[in-house]
This record gives structure tokens, C-alpha cells and sequence, in this order.
């Protein structure tokens, strides 16, 4: 089966009619795009906010972009950031500050790599049980019944209560003063 191809009749065709016979430029439909070599399909529609998604930020980018360069061509100074890289920077620059007050750089970095792969090991172990078949619903009622437990046990009444939330601070305390 051969391609078959839309096609519109030319301007002079239309006004002198084709084969003979005069044809209203009112019938004559423009040619559609078809999709399957011709199988007479429709095109799909264009996809919604695909052209305009990204253009207000590169325009906007642009815009900058340009003023600045005409700025530092003229010999003047950029335009001031905005308020977003204000606040990065001013972030930047305390954590360079508070990193320069460090006195064992080496701990602090050890701990902090110790402390990122305990939290992403700590994620494996929980999605490799959560995909367990009967441990994640057990788990969850374990935790429900030691809530449970945990407030009729400390919170329900209130001299057990005074006495969990005096223990509270005296932990507290003791952490505190070292």
C-alpha cells in the first residue's frame, strides 16, 4: 500500500476551478499532518505549555544576562544579585566562618561522612524490610502497641506524667552542663 499524501489545491486552481468545475475557496480545506505514513491518523496535538514552559525564565535570564554586560562594557558595576543569591551568599559566608572557627577539621569531616553513610545504610535496611511481606504491617503494630503502652505507662495520669517529664529535664540537664 503506497503513502497516501494530503495536498491542497493551489490558489490558481481554486479560483479557476479544477477539472473545469469552479470551487469556493470556502471548500477547499487545508492539508492535515498525518502520523503512521498514511493511515489517516490525526497529529497529536501539541503538548500543553511545552513551547512557553521554559521561556519567561530564559527571557528573564537573558534579560540580566545582557544588562550586565553592557554594564561591565561601560565600566560599571553588575546590577545588584537578587535577593535569593543575597541570602545563599550570606549562607555561604557564615558556613565559612563557622568552619574556620573549627578547631579539628579532620573529626568534624569524619563524623559528618560516618554520620551520611549511618543515615543512607540506615535507609537500605528500611527499604529492604519494607519490601518483606508481612514484616512492614508487624512493625507498624508493634509501634502502635508501644505508643500505646508508652502513654498509659507515662502520660495518662498525672503523677506518672510529673514524674516522666521531671525525669525529661533532669536528662536534659545533664546533657546541658556537659
Amino acid at each position: 500500500m503506497a503513502p497516501t499524501v494530503a495536498t491542497t489545491a493551489s490558489p490558481a486552481a481554486t479560483a479557476a476551478g479544477v477539472g473545469g468545475s469552479p470551487v469556493a475557496a470556502a471548500e477547499v480545506k487545508p492539508a492535515k499532518r498525518t502520523l503512521g505514513g498514511g493511515l489517516g491518523l490525526p497529529a497529536l496535538p501539541p503538548l500543553p505549555g511545552l513551547a512557553s514552559h521554559g521561556q519567561p525564565r530564559v527571557a528573564s535570564f537573558c534579560k540580566r544576562l545582557a544588562r550586565n554586560v553592557v554594564a561591565m562594557a561601560a565600566g560599571e558595576a553588575p546590577a545588584a544579585p537578587l535577593a535569593a543569591n543575597a541570602e545563599i551568599t550570606e549562607f555561604i559566608n557564615d558556613l565559612k566562618q563557622e568552619w574556620d572557627r573549627i578547631e579539628d577539621k579532620y573529626a568534624v569531616t569524619t563524623l559528618a561522612v560516618a554520620a551520611s553513610l549511618g543515615m543512607w545504610s540506615a535507609g537500605g535496611v528500611v527499604s529492604a524490610i519494607d519490601r518483606l511481606p508481612l514484616i512492614p504491617g508487624l512493625m507498624e503494630a508493634v509501634g502502635i502497641g508501644y505508643s500505646g503502652w508508652f502513654a498509659y505507662r507515662n502520660l495518662l495520669f498525672k503523677p506518672d506524667r510529673e514524674a516522666f517529664f521531671a525525669k525529661v529535664r533532669e536528662v536534659y540537664e545533664d546533657i546541658i552542663s556537659g
